[in-house]
């Protein structure tokens, strides 16, 4: 039995008509579950029961599931999921002033140990089957229910996405697809540490998806340190890709601020040489604890001067102190716990 989650748009009309069902059968179950949300076979209206049947004699619809939901007062929701072979990943629903952001995982664990990360001290399991990238975007879009408004998709959850990059294809194909789950590639965000072979890859595959980059310190030593990462993908490389490609839309780089270690004012000075002339934006992240590091968060008078600093020299900024902090579904926190 095949599970609908996992088969791309041309595998599904190739299993549909092997059945001996029209083609036209396969965009129906696509149209009913990935973009009207109606799993259920009962709700497929315009499929006969005798096709319902066959279908489901022949496909899995079933959807991974939702063990946990954790809750704090800002409305975000973190959920833990269990897989079929009983791994479990954390995705989480965040909800804006005039849409809602999803935060989806990509792998189980992750492999680049980042040292401020709870993810990266999991160590790495597995990579996430497209199907089950796809899973997670369904179970949280049911979480709101008739909502028809906007929705912005991360994966900035468990894992690193360029190193799982032909499942995170497969699934990004089917979550823009108009007749999947229909979703702007502009409302998309890829966040990565730097493969840089498979972020060039995903620029030219997805050119209007938007890249969010690890940047997290201010040369490559000091990065290295934070994200081991950097002894393979140098920064100078990644950096010197990002000034001479020419995109649509800025870069975003993410900057964890950690108190001691790159939050100082000549960390900033190296920042605002090191990403002169490339269209950007900083998000300066203050640390989130977690069980894994003995890191501190800055105070808001240290953020402030780093973040002030920066724009007066020209730079685009924005402090994110992180939403769900409490429930450990903020950046650097989900451990599938």
């Amino acid at each position: 039995m095949e599970w609908f989650y996992d088969l791309s748009e041309a595998e599904l009309r190739k299993s549909v008509t092997g059945l001996g069902l029209k083609e036209f059968v396969a965009v129906q179950l696509s149209t009913w579950i990935l973009n009207k949300n109606i799993v259920d076979p009962d709700g497929w209206s315009n499929i006969s029961k005798e096709n319902r049947e066959l279908l489901t004699e022949n496909f899995d619809f079933t959807l991974d599931r939702s063990i946990r939901t954790d809750a704090d007062p800002s409305g975000t929701k973190k959920f833990l999921i269990e897989l079929q072979d009983g791994n479990r990943i954390e995705s989480v629903l965040i909800r804006e002033k005039n849409h809602y952001t999803f935060c989806i995982s990509s792998q189980v664990g992750c492999a680049l140990g980042c040292k401020f990360c709870a993810t990266g001290n999991l160590g790495f399991k597995r990579d996430l089957f497209s199907g089950e990238i796809i899973s997670q975007v369904i179970l949280l879009k049911k979480e709101l229910g008739d909502y028809e408004g906007k929705i912005n998709l991360v994966f900035m959850g468990m894992g690193e996405p360029l190193l799982n990059y032909e499942n995170l294809r497969k699934a990004l194909i089917r979550l823009t697809d108009e007749k999947g789950i229909s979703i702007s590639p502009r409302r998309i965000t890829v966040s990565t540490a730097g493969i840089l072979k498979n972020l060039k890859k995903l620029e030219e595959d997805f050119p209007n998806i938007k890249i969010s980059f690890s940047l997290n310190g201010s040369d490559n030593t000091q990065r290295q340190k934070l994200m081991p990462v950097s002894k393979k993908e140098h920064l100078d490389d990644i950096i010197e890709y990002f000034r001479d490609r020419k995109r649509k839309h800025r870069i975003t780089f993410e900057y964890v601020l950690i108190e001691g270690l790159n939050d100082s004012l000549e960390d900033a000075e190296k920042v605002s040489k090191l990403l002169r002339g490339i269209p950007s934006k900083i998000n300066i992240i203050p640390y989130n604890p977690n069980d894994f590091a003995d890191f501190k968060t800055p105070s808001e008078k240290k953020v402030d001067e780093f973040a002030e600093f920066l724009v007066k020299k020209g730079l685009t900024v924005m402090v994110r102190w992180s939403k769900g902090k409490d429930i450990r579904s903020a950046c650097g926190q989900l451990a599938g716990e």
